[in-house]
């Protein structure tokens, strides 16, 4: 192999190893969001980075409120109502708490229905988060599709 070659070689070699490291540091980490098409609605993924935080809790709630600000691709539907916020959080022994405003409950307009957008909601905080083992959702207080994930 000529010394050209070899060289090439190592240069490629050293910036595959420098953009690992930049990664690693960046601290940031991707996760994937279901949404679904405001027509046929469809699912659809985006793939987001999102800040890596301290705790397993942190993220997984970043991860929901990056979740309820909605989708980034137009024609997408988000999956709660504009205006719904996360009032209470928490992650106790494998199991997500999450308790949203009422504004949760009210369907978005052109969107899926409610069971379908807590079920995403449900299915990415599973999908992304192996260390979660069950999701119990809550609207203003109140437990909503309990038994029905």
């Amino acid at each position: 192999m000529p010394f050209k070659q070899i060289r090439r070689l190592a240069y490629l070699a050293a910036i595959t190893v420098l953009a690992f490291v930049e990664m690693g540091r960046s601290g940031l980490s991707r996760r994937t969001f279901e949404f679904f098409t405001f027509n046929s609605h469809r699912p659809v993924v985006e793939d987001r980075l999102v800040h890596k935080t301290t705790s397993l809790e942190e993220d997984i709630k970043a991860y929901v409120e990056e979740l309820i600000l909605g989708p980034v691709s137009v024609g997408f539907a988000p999956l709660l109502t504009r205006g719904t916020k996360l009032h209470s959080f928490m992650f106790r022994n494998g199991t997500v708490y999450a308790n949203f405003s009422r504004d949760a409950v009210i369907p978005v307009p052109g969107g899926v229905s409610l069971l379908e957008g807590f079920s995403a909601l449900n299915r990415g905080i599973r999908r992304n988060f192996g260390a979660v083992s069950e999701v119990k959702l809550f609207a203003g207080g109140n437990e909503v599709f309990f038994g029905e994930f």
